[in-house]
């Protein structure tokens, strides 16, 4: 005869969740691992940067569209 591990009968009628170890942890407990803070601000600077980056290239498009706007009108 096979034995079987007994369990209390308590526990067989118990909601068991298979994917509890797989939540996010929320509230308090919450912690955030610092590769991911540091992977999060290289990703806001990037963001930033390009942002800048076409900002200023807008910029000076219209500076210098404006220029030689002005030198076709003035000549």
């Amino acid at each position: 005869m096979l034995s079987t591990p007994r369990r209390p009968i308590s526990k067989l009628f118990a909601q068991r969740d298979p994917l509890a170890k797989h939540r996010a942890v929320t509230g308090i407990g919450a912690r955030i691992r610092w590769w991911q803070r540091v992977g999060s601000l290289i990703g806001v600077v990037i963001v930033i940067g390009i942002m800048g980056l076409l900002l200023a290239a807008c910029v000076g498009l219209v500076v210098i569209g404006g220029r030689v706007l002005l030198d076709v009108l003035v000549s």
